[in-house]
């Protein structure tokens, strides 16, 4: 079987494509890659299949030994990475650079470092990985290991395979890919996170609403892909506003008792109780999944028109 086998991992690291569409009523989160951006520039650049399975890396700290030659990509974090040939010394290795394609080659050793700033790095082989699948998708969600429905979670020693699709060795080319769909899509500083306000939001108070939106949150230590907590001057709602449990999707905003908001994740729960803010758009949800604790973000309220058009416009980057 061909495959990369982790031979170092500090971090966490999960299989993601782009999700399972329809499992919510299932009572199973959609999860999938957090950074579409990233992820579907990884697959472009290599000429893949929009949704094939890609490698989400956290903070980097990875390092994989190919037993058999491939192409890759690595987009997203930075993480300073580095070939090293077979018998080499890690000052000797090839450094690479994000957003461009490159031959490993058997016995080579590909090695991540910590990023200096935003989170998640994707790792895309040409023709993608392989790998159990659930609801027609590899995706990993962390809060599921235990339910055996994927592959296990990664460790030292996993051997992620390779596509069985064979690899022609005239696209290991080495060019340059430039980047080209959109360079600033992923900006440092603040973040503004544009929602799409809910019914409750509009039966706030004026001076509750202002609140919300003319405040800097700071993303907590909890955050993960489950969802993003934030801190800032507490948000007071009468928990009674928020009636019975309701389905909740990517992006949408709770105001739990503490008054600190959460935005929910790719690997959400399917259903929620506390008051609803509205939902964040998409393209921002793209973003944030790059923020770090300690980042700070404040909230828009848009249109759902304004919405739409954001997100039409993001996917006609990818043909």
């Amino acid at each position: 079987m061909k495959h990369l086998e982790v031979t170092k991992i500090n971090g966490m690291a999960t299989l993601q494509d782009l999700g399972r569409d329809h499992a919510q009523h299932l009572g199973f989160s959609g999860s999938g890659a957090a950074d579409e951006f990233s992820f579907l520039l990884a697959n472009h650049l290599l000429q893949n299949s929009p949704n094939s399975p890609a490698l989400e890396i956290v903070l980097g700290q990875v390092h994989l030994t190919a037993n058999s030659s491939c192409q890759f990509v690595l987009t997203g974090a930075d993480c300073h990475a580095q070939i090293i040939k077979q018998g080499a010394n890690a000052d000797q290795g090839q450094k690479i650079t994000n957003n461009r394609s490159y031959h490993l080659a058997q016995g080579d050793s590909l090695q991540l470092h910590m990023p200096r700033s935003q989170l998640l790095t994707y790792l895309a082989v040409k023709n993608g990985f392989e790998g159990k699948k659930f609801l027609n998708s590899l995706s990993q969600a962390t809060n599921e290991f235990n339910l055996a429905f994927t592959e296990p979670a990664i460790k030292q020693g996993t051997r992620l395979a390779l596509s069985s699709q064979e690899q022609a060795t005239d696209t290991f080319d080495n060019k340059i890919k430039p980047h080209r769909l959109n360079p600033n899509f992923h900006q440092e500083g603040d973040l503004v996170l544009r929602f799409i306000p809910s019914q409750l939001w509009h039966d706030l108070p004026t001076a509750k609403q202002e609140q919300f939106t003319e405040q800097y949150y700071q993303i907590s230590a909890q955050a993960n892909r489950m969802g993003y907590r934030l801190q800032g001057n507490a948000l007071t709602i009468d928990p009674s506003a928020a009636g019975l449990s309701k389905p909740v999707c990517f992006g949408t905003i709770q105001c739990p008792s503490d008054g600190q908001p959460i935005v929910l994740m790719k690997d959400r729960q399917t259903i929620g109780g506390y008051p609803v803010l509205g939902t964040v758009i998409q393209t921002d949800l793209f973003r944030l999944s790059q923020k770090r604790p300690g980042n700070k973000v404040s909230f828009l309220p848009i249109t759902i028109g304004q919405a739409q058009a954001q997100l039409s416009a993001f996917l006609h980057k990818f043909p």
